[in-house]
């Protein structure tokens, strides 16, 4: 057999070069194993006698993934994950998990799985690793441009098939999808199809593996990550690990906001004070509707790579890739409209599709631009028509998520990231509308007396926030694609990259910085070194 193992662009993350605290970066997306034995296995897996070829595809943010060719014309996916893709074997044991439940009891086309194993330090390759299918079709990405309008409705329309054979099956508990085996099961989990509880002793709930109990080095924390029997459960404990890392965590550089004097400013006794204030309010935010809190597994990765199509039969979704972080949420909690709909824009007061827009007078690049934005708009209004239409328990989830309740505990879930100045005024504004949630008891009180004085400070520290983010929003538009989206950049771009935002950093300073103190306090939350 060949010797893969001298190939050191297999166990690096070589798809670009990170701007934001690049060695860090690239250290936690290095993984070194034994790649002669994992092509073995995977020979091995499907009946091959060896691996004849192994392509790396481009690098994802929490794993490697590589195309491995046998002798006998079989192709199978190996996946790895890297050092930041979540808690050792929680994470892959329930990703391995999560696929099998999807194809074979939820009826999506999830990759079927050949060979697992979430135990690195046991296994010949030395790292977990995920041998399976590779999905047949090809990538959405590909093909949905080139799409005319009947058949990108035949996408929605499959797809919210999907979702309604997602909705159809709930849980006993808030976590991640485990077997049995790798986890101690919770007394009474279980979970329920057609108002049947069904106690499979395949499956068992155990602890959540979303991205938010591990990003910004949230992973380090000794926390309790479920499974939690009830949603009050499942919120609290939300709180406790926003508070634990603000109290021990070095917050992480913004790049959804920029930060200073005349912007926001990381604050950690007002992050602190907001959760508190949470704490008092969170059992008033939950919605009576069951419908939309019930525990729920999710697929929230919808964009268009991850996504395969027979391209001659639009409505033929043939594969989902990447279940790793899926989790059992609230329903409110999870992403209701897939990424490939590429709606960056407010939610649509109304289901109304926009007329076509005049084109008389516009040069080519402004009718290409307006043609494209009444697309995008009728077709993710298309989305949700259909949504109401066919998945009614989906849309109730959708206007929730448009009250400053949701934003509230939306908020509560990133606080130390950022949030407190959103949440502070969100909550100045719930005073008004307090008395109409519908788990407010009558006459209950609003639980705080802010003076004019407290809701000054609040606006102004608000109006910062928004400020940033729109600061960010200005500097993407004006590098395109030179804004390092999720911190990185092409390699070929990287120096070009560097110089439009220290020409970036250089007009801003210039623009709001009064002072040397000022200029020094920008400098210092840069996010871009």
């Amino acid at each position: 057999m060949p010797d893969w193992n001298p190939k050191d662009e297999y166990f690096k993350f070589t798809r670009g070069r990170f701007i934001v605290d690049e060695a860090e970066n690239l250290r936690k997306r290095e993984v070194r194993f034994d790649m002669n034995e994992l092509a073995r296995i995977a020979a091995d897996s499907v009946g091959a006698s060896r691996c004849i070829s192994i392509k790396k595809y481009p690098d994802g943010m929490f794993n490697k993934a590589f195309l491995m060719s046998m002798d006998d014309g079989r192709e199978v996916v190996a996946k790895v994950p890297n050092p930041n893709a979540g808690a050792p074997h929680l994470t892959t044991a329930s990703e391995v998990a999560t696929m099998d439940f999807a194809r074979r009891i939820l009826g999506t086309p999830a990759p079927r799985i050949y060979s697992w194993n979430s135990r690195a330090e046991s296994n010949p390759v030395g790292a977990e690793f995920i041998i399976m299918d590779k999905a047949e079709g090809v990538p959405l990405s590909q093909v949905w441009g080139t799409f005319k309008l009947p058949q990108k409705l035949q996408v929605l329309v499959a797809m919210t098939r999907l979702q309604n054979q997602w909705l159809s099956i709930s849980f006993s508990h808030y976590g991640s999808l485990y077997y049995t085996k790798d986890v101690q099961p919770q007394a009474g989990n279980h979970y329920v199809k057609d108002d049947k509880a069904i106690r499979d002793s395949e499956f068992a709930i155990g602890p959540a593996t979303g991205r938010d109990w591990f990003d910004a080095g949230r992973s380090v924390l000794d926390i309790e990550k479920g499974p939690w029997a009830s949603l009050t459960q499942y919120l609290q404990a939300v709180r406790t690990r926003e508070m634990r890392a603000i109290q021990s965590l070095k917050p992480p550089k913004q790049i959804a906001l920029f930060c200073g004097p005349k912007l926001y400013r990381p604050d950690t006794e007002k992050k602190l004070t907001a959760l508190r204030w949470y704490q008092q309010v969170v059992a008033a935010l939950i919605p009576k509707d069951t419908a939309i809190t019930r525990p729920c597994l999710w697929y929230n990765d919808l964009h268009d790579d991850n996504i395969f199509i027979d391209p001659r039969n639009p409505e033929n979704i043939t594969g989902i890739i990447d279940w790793q972080s899926c989790h059992i949420s609230p329903l409110f909690n999870h992403n209701p409209d897939p990424a490939f709909l590429d709606w960056d824009g407010l939610e649509p007061e109304a289901l109304d599709l926009a007329p076509m827009p005049k084109l008389s007078g516009l040069s080519p690049d402004e009718r290409s631009a307006a043609v494209h934005e009444y697309t995008v708009r009728n077709v993710f209004v298309a989305w949700r028509k259909l949504m109401l239409s066919k998945n009614p328990d989906l849309y109730r989830a959708v206007e929730f998520r448009k009250t400053a309740a949701y934003g509230l505990i939306f908020l509560a879930h990133r606080m130390f990231e950022y949030g407190e100045a959103h949440f502070q005024s969100l909550l100045v504004d719930l005073k008004d509308s307090w008395a109409d949630l519908p788990a407010v008891i009558s006459d209950t009180p609003f639980p705080f007396d802010f003076s004019e004085e407290d809701i000054e400070r609040i606006k102004l520290e608000s109006d910062g926030a928004v400020a940033g983010t729109d600061l960010v929003a200005e500097v993407k538009e004006r590098l395109g694609d030179l804004w390092p989206d999720k911190g990185f950049i092409e390699q070929e771009r990287y120096d070009e990259c560097r110089a439009a935002l220290h020409e970036m950093k250089s007009q801003i300073l210039e623009q709001l910085a009064e002072t040397a103190e000022e200029k020094a306090e920008y400098e210092r939350y840069w996010p871009f070194e």
